[in-house]
């Protein structure tokens, strides 16, 4: 029960991160859904489905986004450990400790995701794209990251309730 709901979840991230969050873009930087979902997934609830979770919203983003294959999986897979090692260590069940962390944690995606293009592709300003791309994006997120917590922690507790 808990695959299919985590399952109705990367489906309607995904299906957001497709349709609205182009209309909700802010200086070119859009919100990443299913990485903040993710993240909060590992920081909130402490699931071992959140890896699993994370390695497949990374490659259904990499899919439509920028046509390089595994270079979102690893890096989403990658950060779905640290969010449940935060989660476990520091997490005091309030939403600002959430937003700091997906800020933090979005960073580090951004960072771990433009290395591996810059591997790929010497070519890539590294230092340009960080401070460009992947810190704004990074806050965007962390901004976003309340509205995201308060629909998953009602989504967990109608999900609770149902499976009593």
């Amino acid at each position: 029960m808990k695959a299919l709901f985590y399952t109705g979840i990367g489906i309607a991230a995904l299906w957001l991160q497709l349709t609205v969050a182009p209309l909700i873009e802010v200086g070119g930087v859009k919100v990443n859904l299913p990485l903040i979902t993710m993240l909060v997934m590992g920081v909130y609830w402490l699931e071992p489905w959140v890896f699993v979770y994370g390695a497949l919203s990374g490659l259904a983003m990499d899919v439509f986004s920028h046509g390089i294959v595994g270079i979102y999986a690893l890096s989403f897979f990658g950060v779905s450990f640290l969010s449940r090692y935060a989660g476990m260590s520091l997490y005091e069940n309030n939403i600002l400790f959430g937003s700091i962390a997906v800020a933090g944690l979005s960073f580090v995606e951004g960072v771990v995701s433009i290395t591996l293009l810059h591997t790929l592709d010497a070519g890539i300003p590294w230092w340009r794209w960080i401070f460009f791309h992947a810190l704004p994006g990074a806050l965007y997120n962390g901004l976003f990251a309340p509205l995201v917590f308060l629909v998953m922690i009602r989504l967990g507790r109608r999900f609770r309730a149902g499976e009593n």
